[in-house]
């Protein structure tokens, strides 16, 4: 990965590969995405630019939880052709994986990934049938610059441009992804952000965030907002809040986006907090399906007890009771595991990483994100790594997810998230990927307890 973008690389590779997708008039075309906000918006692009090229197609969900050989065993075809495409959209590249599967097929495969690659990496030994997009490599953050589905939209439109009406799908992967205000969206993020707004297929809204439950009550808001977390107010009964409200001569139950000026004033100046950014809405959607963060979260949520559900609710105008049942439950859960985290659970610490073991605290389909937030509010040291996590039935494996803050990046540039799994994997095995700043690994039990005892030689 070079040190600063190159644009003009980037462009060719990709321009390349739209250019061969078109060409090869493909009759039958299978795609795989992540199980998450940004996979999952991906899917829909993709799926979307299927129907409007009158393709055949199928689609299926990776998460990560098997090694590409077993996963694909199932889904390629004994009878192979070239006439047929795989696109891969949003997953961690795992080229060494499959690399060798690709050079034994005929089939013209496309990933379009956002993820830092293996080091070992062979750029001018990739097989000829493949198309390997990777803005990373050309010097792009894979969080900071280009989402998942800002990558796939790009290709999309490019192939076929009335994909633009999809637009919107892109700024839910953006926002599942960042976890930031959309006023610190940078490079092709910002680009393609600015250019759905223009196209009036989201709105920009300027005010006060509370990421979490914005599309609900003040007295909701403030409760269960999760970026940034409230250590007055997460999780706190709501007795505690409308005290609060009231004494400042605010109604807990008007809605947040009711708030005048000075009412928001007064609350940031009782909170200190400078918590003043942009956030996106949907204008063609309601209720909490309007606001794309809170969507995000819920196809998060969906991907992890029903993936048929998110995959169908990111269509929808209004959320299901479901789904609002769900999320209600989530957001809860996620606010008060918050509060547990930074007050109650023991963790193991050495010089350059926090292991936490959360299982039977925390339940498995909140790891991820419990990991993510608490980094994001900097809970614990943001100068070291977080692993959090703990065994896991299904897999009889210890699942973990890894992350590391911004401020960690700042001083360890090259020695980010999926660097360490990298080295991890190479001396201790283990299924996992990431990005500079998140990611995640699956460990046998023995190698679990090798990694607590070497980790900071790792890192």
């Amino acid at each position: 990965m070079t040190d600063l973008p190159n644009k003009t690389k980037f462009l060719e590779v990709f321009n390349n590969a739209v250019d061969n997708f078109i060409d090869h008039s493909f009759a039958y075309v299978i795609t795989i995405s992540h199980n998450d906000a940004d996979g999952i918006s991906c899917l829909h692009l993709i799926q979307n630019l299927l129907y409007k090229l009158h393709l055949n197609y199928d689609y299926f969900i990776y998460n990560r939880s098997s090694s590409w050989q077993n996963y694909l065993q199932g889904i390629l075809s004994s009878r192979q052709t070239d006439k047929n495409a795989l696109i891969f959209t949003d997953l961690g590249s795992n080229l060494n994986e499959l690399i060798p599967i690709i050079k034994n097929r005929k089939e013209i495969f496309f990933i379009l990934d956002h993820h830092e690659v293996e080091d070992s990496l062979e750029l001018d030994d990739l097989p000829e049938n493949l198309f390997f997009v990777n803005p990373t490599i050309y010097g792009y953050d894979g969080l900071e610059h280009i989402a998942g589905s800002t990558l796939t939209y790009m290709f999309a439109k490019k192939v076929k441009p009335s994909i633009i009406k999809q637009g919107w799908l892109t700024a839910i992967g953006i926002a599942g992804d960042s976890l930031k205000p959309m006023d610190k969206l940078q490079s092709f993020n910002r680009d393609i952000y600015e250019e759905l707004i223009d196209e009036e297929l989201i709105e920009d809204n300027e005010g006060l965030i509370l990421f979490g439950s914005m599309h609900d009550s003040i007295k909701n808001a403030l409760k269960y907002s999760i970026l940034p977390f409230l250590n007055r107010f997460g999780g706190e009964s709501d007795q505690n809040i409308e005290a609060f409200l009231n004494s400042l001569n605010i109604n807990p139950k008007t809605k947040f986006t009711e708030l005048n000026d000075s009412e928001t004033e007064l609350i940031q100046n009782e909170l200190a907090i400078n918590n003043l950014g942009h956030y996106a809405s949907l204008p063609q959607k309601s209720g909490l399906l309007k606001f794309v963060f809170e969507h995000a979260l819920l196809l998060n949520i969906l991907c992890f007890k029903n993936i048929s559900a998110a995959i169908s609710t990111i269509q929808l105008k209004s959320i299901t009771r479901y789904a609002k049942e769900l999320y209600s439950e989530y957001i809860q859960d996620l606010s008060r595991n918050l509060r547990t985290l930074s007050k109650e659970i023991p963790h193991f610490e050495t010089k350059k990483a926090i292991f936490m073991e959360v299982k039977g605290k925390i339940p498995p389909s909140n790891w991820s994100d419990i990991a993510s937030f608490s980094v994001v509010n900097e809970l614990f040291n943001p100068k070291k790594i977080l692993f959090l996590g703990g065994p896991e039935k299904k897999s009889g494996t210890i699942k973990l997810s890894i992350r590391c803050s911004r401020k960690y990046l700042e001083k360890n540039k090259t020695k980010g998230v999926n660097k360490i799994i990298t080295i991890i994997k190479k001396e201790l095995g283990g299924v996992g990927g990431g990005h500079k700043l998140a990611g995640g690994i699956r460990l046998s039990k023995p190698s679990y307890n090798i990694l607590k005892k070497r980790i900071d030689e790792f890192i």
